[in-house]
């Protein structure tokens, strides 16, 4: 396994230095990280347009409704499939594109291959618990489905930097990430929250900005129920579909760039603990005292 010790993402100790080194890092490897993101982007999008959820305001009849919703298996399933790519093949950019070692690309497809179903069959399981979790945590109270979905959220951002760094075993990835995250466990959560709510109100500018063009189209889908299929049809616009995925390119590359801050600071963490536990002579609470003076 690789210690990547010297990746410009590892020795973060506070939000601060993790802000700096997350920004430095965007800015430095911007373009890699935009053209995957864009790509990934606008392919989901093509098998997304072919889902007609306007059909489903032209019947009212539930076998013909559940028969329609079967056709969208199909390209949601798809559409599943690129995410699930676009995420692996970031992830495997920010880990590998620091090293700049020749063919790095091909190392980054491999890895990414390799890697591509152990992640899928870890997030299936991590999905049912995290399913599980968030549901009691809502049926007893509001605030432990919050906590339980904040929770869940930082443990599956190791997933990937687990898969691709250590181990391709699922049952390892899920708990080696459980481990990983209890290693600092608020201050992980507090990371995580702080970046999403920072990344919430980007994606509401970047998403008025890509609305301007159809303001038309989303006031008269208010005002007017009856033309609520235009905001469908809207998002089936070639045009509304390149400014989402030119503009969500732009947060995209976000999230694994802070699994990655994440991951490297508590592994290194959990390394510092080893290192200072295996001692053969261990301090005793005496021997951080003077000697007493015998007695005559």
């Amino acid at each position: 396994m690789n210690t990547y010790q010297n990746h410009p993402l590892a020795g973060a100790r506070d939000l601060d230095t993790a802000f700096n080194k997350l920004w430095s890092f965007y800015k430095k490897y911007f373009l890699g990280l935009y053209l995957i993101s864009v790509a990934g982007s606008l392919l989901s999008s093509v098998f997304v347009a072919g889902i007609d959820l306007s059909s489903l305001q032209t019947t009212t009849d539930p076998a013909e409704m559940l028969e329609m919703m079967k056709g969208f298996a199909g390209p949601y399933a798809l559409t599943i499939l690129v995410s699930m790519v676009l995420g692996v093949l970031l992830h495997a950019w920010v880990l590998e594109k620091p090293a700049g070692e020749p063919g790095f690309v091909m190392s980054v497809l491999r890895q990414s291959l390799v890697a591509l179903l152990p992640c899928l069959a870890a997030l299936i399981i991590f999905g049912i618990i995290t399913v599980m979790l968030i549901s009691v945590g809502l049926v007893l109270l509001v605030l432990p489905g919050l906590f339980a979905a904040f929770y869940m959220m930082t443990v599956g951002l190791f997933i990937m930097p687990v898969a691709l760094a250590e181990t391709r075993n699922p049952f390892e990835m899920l708990s080696r990430s459980f481990r990983l995250t209890h290693t600092n466990l608020w201050s992980n959560m507090g990371w995580v929250i702080v970046v999403i709510l920072i990344m919430i109100v980007v994606a509401m500018v970047l998403g008025a900005i890509v609305m301007v063009p159809f303001t038309g189209s989303f006031i008269k889908s208010i005002t007017n129920p009856e033309e609520a299929g235009a905001m469908l049809e809207m998002t089936r616009n070639p045009v509304y579909i390149g400014l989402s995925a030119l503009t969500g390119g732009l947060v995209t590359p976000v999230m694994p760039i802070l699994a990655f801050l994440l991951y490297f600071r508590n592994r290194g963490e959990e390394v510092a603990i080893e290192v200072t536990t295996e001692n053969d002579n261990p301090v005793r609470v005496e021997d951080l005292y003077p000697p007493m003076p015998e007695r005559e």
